[in-house]
């Protein structure tokens, strides 16, 4: 063998002894996780609330934009265009606190453990609890609720201009839920023969939960509505 093939034949070998290498050290390094990725990291391996805990929301029926308490959490006020204020993780099955600008609210307010609960804050009077319905959930859909706040009233709801019937016969501080294909709709609500204003719902998609609240207005029923949401816990894992 010439020394100009050794030296091709070594450069080869060279060549081939990088290339490997060069892959096990891809293999080796650490994947970059996207935020996507991390994200879904995030939410699988997050803290649990611990069992018997209750999520709660608050709704201010005088509006009056006041920052609300809920258990010691720090208050603060709805966001400008919700009725409600997120889900909030507290103890269950145990008086809780609620109050407007630091004034509490009348009554007793005690959410059913392991549940979610919507609170009513009248503008006189004492508050209201009531027990979010959580059964028929199909991920496949979007979860429709309704809340009926109008004192007098067996509300209900439907497609705007003529169409089905959404919900029907919702009595004064109940509230009902149902699955729905993630579509785009238009909705109104009546009370009797007064009928609210319409509501586009926004685009839902499988999995998104949705609420409607009928409310008392000067100028008859008024219909609302909010995505839901649930502040992320950041206590000790279950």
């Amino acid at each position: 063998m010439s020394a100009s093939s050794a030296a091709l034949t070594v450069s080869g070998r060279t060549v081939r002894r990088l290339a490997v290498m060069s892959a096990l050290a891809v293999l080796a390094a650490p994947i970059a996780a996207t935020p996507a990725a991390a994200q879904e990291l995030t939410r699988l391996y997050a803290p649990k609330p611990p069992t018997g805990s209750a999520y709660v929301r608050v709704v201010d029926l005088s509006a009056s934009g006041a920052p609300i308490g809920i258990g010691t959490a720090p208050a603060a006020p709805i966001p400008a265009g919700d009725t409600a204020t997120i889900y909030r993780i507290v103890k269950g099955g145990a008086p809780l606190s609620v109050s407007l600008a630091g004034r509490p609210a009348e009554g007793s307010i005690m959410p059913a453990a392991d549940a979610f609960s919507t609170v009513i804050v009248p503008a006189s009077g004492p508050a209201v609890v009531i027990t979010d319905p959580t059964e028929g959930r199909n991920d496949l859909k979007a979860q429709l609720r309704v809340y009926n706040l109008v004192p007098g009233c067996a509300a209900s709801v439907t497609v705007a201009d003529g169409g089905p019937v959404v919900f029907e016969g919702v009595a004064t501080n109940d509230t009902r839920q149902r699955a729905i294909n993630p579509i785009e709709a238009v909705l109104a609500a009546t009370c009797g023969a007064a009928v609210s204003q319409p509501l586009k719902l926004p685009p839902l998609k499988a999995g998104d939960h949705y609420s409607l609240f009928l409310l008392p207005g000067a100028n008859g029923p008024k219909l609302a509505g909010q995505r839901d949401e649930t502040e992320p816990y950041r206590g000790p894992g279950n």
